[in-house]
């Protein structure tokens, strides 16, 4: 998926955010921004939305010397989340239809995306309640529980610290032996990384591994052999969110996309509502 018109005020408005995280320095904020204005202005647009998004962050963070601005915020969020977790958990064990339940979970944790939106405006609790009431497409849902049945393999690529913890749900729905679970190699915006699974408990029930790159997306070129391995044994991929769906709604594997769509040129280009949950099964035949 290309860059649209309508990315660049989010470019601006993520760069903003992350200086601010990255230094309290007015004048190094004033000059990171000029700097990437400029670099907007010069970059090719037909590319994919996460990558222009990391050159964005790279130069935040290389400019401040600060290699993980968001750091508080996704320890804040991590903490939120296993909180959460037992009530959660019985919440699942004890619905008439677990898996929907543990989907749904699984698509709330994905509102906590500061690329998308302020982290200081998410309302975890609040966004759960709304998602477990939403409508979500019944048969698309079904669809994807046979797939996941009939899958031998799954690669399931997490997204954001604290919503790793929330699939952790679905995780143990599908069956932790046939899943392998991937993170960011370094910390890029609240991407999780190694470090965020480990503390979200996933290294104890499934294989957890890195991709080789810190893209908030999935860009198979620039991704680790141990990765691509793993992509290329898998017979399902799980991908969460809007930036592994930006960077891979064009492969020619199956895909099973879980995300709310929380942009319009997202939600055009997958014929979908802004708002919308959505499981978008891209080459899955079942």
């Amino acid at each position: 998926m290309r860059v649209y018109l309508e990315c660049i005020p989010c470019f601006l408005r993520q760069a903003l955010q992350a200086v601010c995280l990255a230094t309290k320095d007015k004048a190094m904020q004033e000059k990171i921004m000029r700097e990437i204005l400029q670099m907007l202005h010069e970059i090719s647009w037909n590319t994919s939305p996460p990558e222009i998004g990391w050159r964005v962050h790279h130069m935040v963070k290389e400019m401040t010397n600060n290699a993980d601005p968001y750091a508080d915020l996704k320890r804040r969020f991590n903490e939120l989340a296993l909180a959460l977790y037992p009530t959660l958990e019985e919440k699942v064990l004890h619905a008439s239809n677990p898996f929907e339940i543990a989907v749904r979970l699984s698509l709330a944790g994905n509102m906590i995306d500061f690329g998308a939106r302020p982290g200081e405006t998410i309302n975890v609790e609040e966004e759960i309640e709304k998602t477990l009431q939403e409508p979500l497409d019944k048969k698309t849902l079904e669809k994807f529980k046979k797939a996941v049945e009939q899958a031998k393999n799954i690669l399931f690529l997490g997204d954001n610290a604290g919503e790793v913890v929330f699939d952790k749900f679905l995780i143990k729905q599908i069956g932790t032996e046939k899943i392998t679970y991937a993170v960011k190699a370094k910390p890029i915006i609240n991407d999780a990384t190694l470090e965020d699974a480990k503390i979200a408990g996933l290294n104890g029930i499934v294989e957890v591994i890195d991709n080789g790159s810190d893209i908030p997306g999935t860009i198979l070129e620039k991704c680790s052999e141990n990765f691509i391995d793993a992509y290329k044994k898998a017979d399902l991929v799980i991908a969460k969110g809007q930036g592994n769906y930006e960077t891979l709604n064009d492969v020619d594997k199956p895909i099973a996309f879980l995300l709310k769509v929380k942009c319009r040129v997202v939600a055009q280009n997958m014929g979908r509502k802004e708002g919308e949950l959505a499981i978008h099964l891209q080459n899955v035949y079942c």
